[in-house]
């Protein structure tokens, strides 16, 4: 900080004005920039978690609606080993298999759970 004196002659006054240094604009000029810049960057992230989780959702879905009752349990692994952004899991059950699809993208919130008889068919899917 620059401190100069300024005199009022009309009024008989000494005032002490403090000013910003020329270093002290260029940097609260760079912090400014590099704010920006930060949020920039966050917004971008952002909008690129955003654009991968909605496709992790529809890759969900949409395979969800692809399984029907009667639908053998190796087309249902078939269909599910080409997913990308989503993963599954397999329980063994007394009255069958229970296959769970979900995200971690969406923390595993959302799910396709598929059930299957003993006979390795397909008795109940369910999305939510």
């Amino acid at each position: 900080m620059i401190s100069r004196l300024s005199i009022d002659m009309k009024r008989g006054q000494v005032k002490v004005v403090e000013a910003l240094s020329k270093h002290q604009v260029i940097n609260s000029r760079i912090m400014l920039k590099l704010k920006f810049i930060a949020a920039a960057i966050s917004i971008l992230g952002l909008a690129v978690f955003g654009f991968f989780a909605n496709e992790a959702r529809k890759e969900v879905y949409y395979l969800c609606g692809n399984f029907s009752k009667g639908t053998s349990y190796s087309s249902v692994i078939r269909q599910l080993n080409t997913v990308n952004l989503s993963e599954y899991k397999v329980e063994n059950l007394p009255q069958g298999k229970r296959v769970i699809h979900s995200s971690a993208l969406h923390f595993h919130l959302l799910s396709c759970d598929i059930e299957f008889s003993p006979q390795e068919k397909v008795v109940a899917v369910s999305y939510g």
